[in-house]
């Protein structure tokens, strides 16, 4: 029987998920080695009985159950097909044209933006590199081009400077961006004339 690591969401959720396929993930990868070298001690509570599943429970505090299926999903697909190397800058915001089908499909298809946050947060915490390339990359894809009145929204950005104190404030933090576009503005108008 093929031995399993069974990760467990913050909602109580299980995921089975083959232990060949959690090596990508860096923390999973660094447990399972804790995990092997404790088998030699007797009496080892977390081991079951017919050695074929090893339980973490790792990620119990940090990643809801949809992030987590997709976890599981894209460990269990890569270590059939990889995906394909890609750095920016890209020629095209068509995410289909940087990487393989099943994965753009995987990225974009029922993947809301707060589902997005949580795949990257999850992929971030397990540290799966190619997962949280992919997720930036759909995320930046999305918010390109967005006014930044469409972005804060989407992030939860306010942007309330009605405090008088604040608004002074972030003039003050910002000083050195004034001057360098007032500087820039006249090095333009020297150039025109």
């Amino acid at each position: 029987m093929v031995k399993t690591v069974k990760l467990i969401s913050k909602e109580g959720d299980a995921f089975e998920i083959p232990i060949s396929c959690c090596r990508l993930s860096e923390v999973i990868d660094c447990e399972l080695e804790c995990h092997s070298s404790d088998e030699d001690k007797p009496n080892n509570d977390e081991q079951d009985e017919n050695d074929s599943c090893v339980t973490l429970s790792l990620t119990a505090s940090r990643i809801h159950s949809p992030a987590l299926r997709k976890v599981a999903d894209f460990l269990m697909h890569f270590e059939v097909e990889e995906m394909t190397s890609f750095e920016p800058p890209f020629t095209s915001e068509n995410i289909e044209e940087i990487v393989q089908k099943w994965f753009a499909d995987f990225i974009t298809e029922g993947v809301d933006h707060s589902l997005l946050l949580d795949i990257i947060s999850a992929a971030n915490f397990l540290s799966i590199q190619p997962l949280l390339k992919l997720s930036v990359l759909a995320l930046s894809i999305n918010i390109n081009g967005k006014s930044p009145d469409i972005l804060r929204p989407m992030f939860g950005i306010s942007n309330n400077l009605d405090d008088p104190e604040q608004k002074a404030r972030v003039m003050k933090e910002n000083e050195w961006e004034i001057e360098a576009r007032r500087q820039f503005d006249e090095d333009q108008k020297t150039k025109i004339i």
